[in-house]
């Protein structure tokens, strides 16, 4: 009895039809996602502008969701005997690496997704 390739190309196109159908879920959520982001930061800056004029805390709830406002990442410019000194350690670091003192370590696994660039419009 002699088997045909007709069940295992089925399944095959099956497979190819179901990673299709994950990346267009994806792909669907993220530009959800990017819409949603994009008409929560006005909002998020009037809520700003609400704490700075002292209409709100810096932490309450509402509707039992838990605000809380972050002042930002802080950040330092450092003088320039620092930033020279940064650049050798800089330097030093790139040398272990070419010289295979340093040892490789890498972080949790993670995806990047991105939309696709917008086509220049014609004016």
């Amino acid at each position: 009895m002699v088997m045909s390739a007709a069940p295992a190309e089925a399944a095959s196109a099956a497979a190819v039809d179901a990673i299709d159908a994950l990346l267009d879920a994806i792909t669907a959520l993220k530009a959800q996602q990017k819409q949603l982001e994009q008409q929560l930061e006005p909002l998020l800056e009037s809520l700003g502008e609400a704490m700075a004029a002292g209409q709100l805390d810096p932490s309450f709830s509402h509707n039992d969701w838990a605000f809380t406002h972050s002042p930002g990442r802080l950040n330092y410019a450092f003088p320039a005997a620092v930033q020279q000194i940064e650049q050798q350690l800089k330097a030093a670091k790139e040398a272990a690496i070419q010289q295979g003192s340093a040892t490789e370590k890498r972080g949790k696994p993670f995806w990047t997704i991105r939309p696709p660039k917008a086509q220049d419009q014609p004016f």
